[in-house]
């Protein structure tokens, strides 16, 4: 999804793509006309001038991938989860600062116009004092079926064979990284900085999940998020802020959707509730256009790393909590 948007974008040319696997390279570079194509990502470095990379490796290459990016003097838009610890987290924003380079994380719910509109109402205290944040996210059987059908036709056997490497963390650990990680991300940035979390964790005998969480906000505010997979319905996935003054309720879409996004609104001086449609943007297309626009014109990009690892923190926090059945307090 990440190169259609950058060939949408004037200011980008694609000089070159990097695969392990040297013909996916060639398949990719040959459909979107970029001339190079790399198998060692350190080559590419060395050869290409570059001034920024799309790190969408696995998870467990993102903190090596953007460390060396960082050295050849190269920004680095880096896929969730920024990383698998949340210690490389650290040393990929302190290889960034030490080499003068920008690191963006790519949150792009951030770039849905609802929920930055939500962000907007807050900052500017039409909803006064927020007390409580809640969010979920719950995946729908259909669209698990989609994707399993999607990696059975496009992933190559050698890929996806059972010899595959084990993952490097285990279920639910995976599941609060490669879907949570949004939310954790959303819910700081909509609610501030998180002190502590309570988390329970089960699954059905069909592996069906859910991962459910109290937050306490440093502001003194309470959250709840709820993270499940698999659910008997459609795509489940919103956000609700409760203020001294108001509530907002965005539904979230399923990104790959072009729908428009939601907004509820209830003031009293409204009279009652509100709904509010905003018109679709691409957030995948919106958060690259960031990136860009950062590095041309020499600004910090938002989310950064800083915000990669605080919400690296708090899923690890939730993980934790639920692991060893207590609370959790965050540094």
């Amino acid at each position: 999804m990440h190169i259609p948007s950058l060939k949408r974008i004037k200011e980008v040319e694609l000089v070159a793509v990097c695969d392990i696997y040297g013909d996916v390279a060639k398949g990719v570079a040959t459909k979107y006309g970029i001339e190079k194509y790399y198998t060692d990502y350190r080559e590419m470095f060395e050869k290409e001038e570059l001034d920024g990379i799309i790190n969408t490796t696995w998870p467990a290459a993102h903190a090596e991938v953007t460390i060396e990016a960082a050295k050849a003097g190269i920004n680095v838009f880096v896929e969730k989860p920024m990383a698998v610890t949340v210690e490389e987290c650290k040393e990929m924003i302190k290889a960034c600062k030490e080499n003068g380079v920008r690191l963006m994380v790519g949150f792009m719910k951030r770039f849905d116009p609802g929920l930055a509109w939500v962000k907007g109402e807050i900052d500017r205290g039409e909803l006064g004092e927020v007390f409580a944040v809640n969010s979920w996210y719950c995946d729908c059987k259909i669209h698990m079926k989609y994707v399993r059908a999607f990696i059975s036709e496009f992933i190559r056997p050698s890929v996806s064979s059972p010899s595959t490497p084990k993952p490097l963390i285990d279920r639910h650990l995976n599941k609060l990284l490669t879907h949570g990680i949004h939310h954790a991300d959303l819910l700081r940035w909509i609610g501030g900085e998180v002190k502590s979390v309570t988390s329970h964790y089960s699954e059905t005998p069909d592996r069906n999940y859910i991962s459910t969480s109290i937050l306490e906000f440093e502001s003194g505010a309470t959250g709840y998020f709820q993270l499940c997979g698999a659910i008997s319905g459609d795509w489940d996935e919103g956000l609700v802020v409760y203020g001294s003054k108001g509530t907002v309720r965005a539904k979230i879409r399923f990104p790959y959707f072009k729908w428009r996004s939601e907004v509820t609104i209830f003031k009293e001086d409204l009279g009652g509730y509100i709904s509010r449609l905003f018109p679709f943007r691409d957030m995948y297309l919106a958060e690259l256009e960031h990136f860009v626009q950062c590095i041309i014109h020499n600004k910090e990009p938002l989310p950064n790393g800083y915000d990669g690892l605080k919400a690296q923190e708090l899923i690890y926090a939730i993980y934790r909590s639920a692991k060893e059945g207590r609370k959790i307090t965050l540094s």
